[in-house]
């Protein structure tokens, strides 16, 4: 057995003799014996063999896979996501990125953005899309710029904003910052309202019903049909609300993670358009209503 298995390996007997007893040594195992018929394994030579030709197998599968998949995406890829883009834009971008590529095993992981910015700085996730321009160093993506609004419902239209209901939400700490900043430099008299809520979706529905007006992005304004006029700020620039794609530079060059951003960039470069083209009302007839 030595003698074969020394010409095919290209080693001499006892080369090969040396080797099996190193591995006898890390075992802790006999693995073969000697007997008046030659060498033969023990029970415990019998065991290893199997596993031994299971693993060459295994080998030989794994260069066989690599090989027919070349040039193909797959593998995983852990992605968290700001709530609210889950909430209106997500699906949509999973829907057409696992029909496009169904090898790639995905995980979603949904929260507040300021709680998906810690996993990713600790590599927790591969990819964050988060609501906010958070301090990053890595790969930065915007995926869309969408204007603040204020919403009510169509019975309220020509009315103080000061005379209705304002209708809170709890936001991150900038974003409530800038909120704040634009009721005051519109003389908006309500600092906060009666009624908060904890998510942009319950503060439309308070809205739809008629219990008064908010403050909502772009995004969640597809199916309202109410009155909807975008903000400004008193030096005329527009009051936006930025949502950003953030992975480090070494992951963004990974076959998953760069056909996943190529998709969510592809998707929000349209979107960002249609937005624009619906936006409705002016500045001006803000500033009047007020």
């Amino acid at each position: 057995m030595f003698n074969k298995t020394a010409d095919m390996t290209n080693l001499t007997q006892s080369a090969v003799s040396k080797r099996i007893s190193n591995i006898e040594k890390e075992l802790g195992s006999t693995l073969a014996v000697r007997s008046h018929n030659g060498i033969r394994f023990t029970p415990s030579g019998e065991k290893v063999l199997e596993y031994c030709t299971r693993i060459l197998s295994d080998f030989e599968n794994m260069k066989s896979f690599l090989k027919q998949n070349e040039g193909k995406v797959f593998g995983s890829l852990t992605v968290g996501v700001s709530d609210n883009y889950m909430l209106y834009h997500l699906s949509d971008l999973l829907y057409t990125f696992h029909g496009k590529y169904p090898n790639v095993n995905l995980k979603i992981h949904t929260e507040k953005g300021h709680v998906i910015y810690p996993l990713l700085v600790s590599d927790e996730v591969d990819i964050a899309i988060i609501r906010g321009d958070y301090r990053w160093d890595g790969y930065k993506q915007l995926l869309s710029r969408e204007m603040m609004c204020v919403v009510y419902d169509s019975k309220f239209k020509g009315k103080n904003l000061n005379d209705l209901e304002y209708i809170d939400r709890t936001t991150d700490s900038v974003q409530y910052s800038m909120m704040n900043r634009w009721k005051h430099e519109n003389g908006i008299v309500q600092t906060s309202g009666l009624l908060t809520v904890d998510s942009i979706s319950s503060c439309m529905d308070l809205v739809k019903r008629g219990l008064g007006w908010a403050l909502i992005p772009e995004i969640a304004l597809t199916d309202f049909d109410g009155c909807v006029i975008p903000c400004m700020f008193a030096n005329k620039t527009p009051f936006v609300r930025n949502t950003f794609l953030y992975c480090r530079e070494e992951v963004a060059e990974l076959m998953p993670a760069k056909a996943f951003i190529e998709e969510a960039v592809s998707k929000s470069d349209g979107e960002m358009l249609e937005r624009s083209a619906k936006t409705v009302n002016t500045v001006e007839e803000l500033i009047s209503s007020i």
